[in-house]
């Protein structure tokens, strides 16, 4: 046995503590000596290890593949061929059969599909344009007169001016040759669309200066009964100088632009609203013609001592002492003559038309801008007669959002009396034709009552708001070709369920940007 020396292979067994080793012939003892290859099995505590044939143990030594099986912790799987492996980790293999997963892909479905928006189709559908491509002239002399359209504005080197000098040298044009007025005989026939596109805008200027006001929201209204609009407006706080009264105590006059129709109103009353980071004004006020009603226009005594027709006591009232006041009568009911010392009034100049407007039963509507009112039939014909009428506007279902019905019980009168107040007054009796006349309304009196054509006017109004009704509420936009209608104009309106025909009592427009919808209320008779 030796501590340090080289290791020789000894050929038989020998122990020594040190020395070098030589071979010997017998057994040797020796402390010193190199070790020898022992021929037999040797005891070394350091020596060459010797790879052996048969399965040692050792504590360090490179592991050899065993051949057959062997307990290890860790070594080099080797997949099976035989049964299934149960292992908590490897690489899954897929199966044949049926697997069911939360989530797979989706197949395509053949079932039928509805869509509200899709691929638009070509339709052909004849159109008329104004203008198209220009094509080569044919042989000859020839001269073409190029298609002209009704402009919004005529030039002409001629100024009209019929106001009073406002303090300012602003000169206003409108365009108001687009829409045409009630009552005009020309239908205007809205189509039936799937799609409406209106590009709606609201704007306001002040008459004087021209200054441009932001609306943040806007609204106005008309019914057969008001003699002028009403409106109200949000404005920012920035604009509260532009709708007070100038320095002369006259109010601010606007110019609202409702999708490129002019419309003259008159603010009053600002009102001023201011929150953190915000001001708003706002405002209301009523259309051009209140400037002829308190506290714009004073009272007045108005009487005629010489004859006058119905049409000439309403300028008359335009007037301070004999001189027209600015405003023209656009007189469209029947005229008759009234007596000289009849008619007596004391009032404002708008309620002395009123007065004369109510004895025929009639209705008055201002012009949008400029200083003229309108005096219109409350009924063209009695509702059992509209039918032989050409209604101003049809209207189909599909352009109406909202459409609403109340049924209204009117008392079924068939029979008026209308009898004048003074000694040159007539007495009417009216009876509705093919009635017995038996269910008369309360009696109409009034000093103008002066011609048999007053007492019938007035009488048919009476005995036309009768009976069932259908007031039919339409909320639409304001088109191109409709623009504002107004009250008076005759409807016909489709909606699926039946067709009415009717006439229109008031209209309320209501902008919120970026709609603008104009609500409609249509009186209709369900048993004429």
């Amino acid at each position: 046995m030796s501590t340090h020396q080289s290791a020789v292979q000894a050929r038989v067994g020998r122990v020594a503590a040190w020395q070098k080793a030589a071979p010997v012939a017998g057994g040797l003892s020796t402390r010193w000596q190199d070790a020898l290859h022992a021929r037999a099995a040797a005891a070394a505590c350091y020596q060459a290890a010797l790879q052996l044939q048969a399965m040692l143990e050792s504590r360090h030594q490179e592991a050899i593949r065993a051949r057959r099986d062997i307990a290890s912790r860790w070594q080099e799987a080797e997949r099976l061929a035989t049964a299934p492996v149960n292992v908590r980790h490897q690489e899954a293999s897929r199966l044949q059969r049926g697997v069911r997963s939360a989530w797979q892909e989706a197949p395509r479905a053949q079932a039928g599909h509805r869509d509200r928006f899709g691929a638009a189709l070509q339709v052909d559908v004849g159109r008329l344009s104004r203008w198209q491509a220009a094509m080569a002239p044919p042989p000859g002399r020839s001269v073409l007169v190029p298609p002209e359209g009704d402009p919004c504005y005529v030039p002409s080197t001629e100024l009209v001016f019929r106001e009073l000098q406002k303090h300012a040298t602003t000169l206003i044009f409108f365009c108001e040759r687009h829409a045409p007025p009630p009552g005009t005989g020309q239908t205007v026939v809205v189509p039936v669309l799937e799609v409406y596109s209106v590009e709606n805008s609201i704007a306001l200027t002040r008459v004087e200066g021209g200054e441009v006001i932001e609306a943040r929201g806007f609204s106005m209204s008309l019914d057969a009964d008001s003699w002028t609009w009403q409106w109200s407006a949000t404005l920012p706080g920035s604009a509260l100088p532009l709708v007070q009264e100038d320095s002369n105590g006259d109010p601010a006059e606007l110019l609202a632009m409702v999708n490129g129709v002019p419309y003259r109103l008159v603010a009053d009353n600002p009102a001023r609203d201011r929150r953190f980071a915000r001001a708003d004004v706002r405002v209301r006020g009523k259309g051009r013609a209140a400037l002829l009603d308190k506290p714009y226009a004073p009272e007045q005594n108005f009487a005629s001592d010489s004859e006058r027709t119905a049409a000439q006591l309403m300028a008359l009232a335009m007037t301070i002492n004999g001189v027209n006041n600015g405003w023209a009568i656009d007189y469209r009911i029947g005229d008759w003559f009234v007596p000289g010392g009849t008619w007596a009034f004391q009032g404002t100049p708008i309620a002395a038309v009123l007065d004369i407007a109510t004895a025929a039963g009639a209705i008055v509507q201002p012009h949008n801008t400029e200083p003229t009112l309108r005096i219109l039939p409350r009924y063209p014909a009695a509702p059992w007669m509209w039918h032989t009428l050409t209604p101003d506007y049809v209207l189909p279902a599909d352009v109406v959002s909202v459409e609403g019905i109340e049924w209204v019980r009117r008392p079924a009168y068939n029979r008026a009396f209308v009898y004048g107040t003074t000694s040159d007054g007539v007495h009417g009796d009216l009876t509705r034709s093919g009635t017995a006349g038996d269910y008369a309304a309360p009696m109409v009196t009034h000093p103008l009552m002066t011609h048999g054509d007053a007492a019938m006017q007035r009488g048919l109004a009476v005995l036309s708001d009768t009976g069932r009704q259908a007031h039919v509420s339409l909320r639409m936009p304001v088109l191109p070709e409709t623009g504002l209608i107004l009250p008076g104009s005759l409807v016909r309106y489709d909606g699926g369920d039946a067709l009415r025909l009717g006439l229109v009592r008031s209209i309320a427009l209501d902008e919120a940007w970026p709609t603008l919808r104009q609500t409609l209320t249509v009186e209709t008779h369900v048993e004429v």
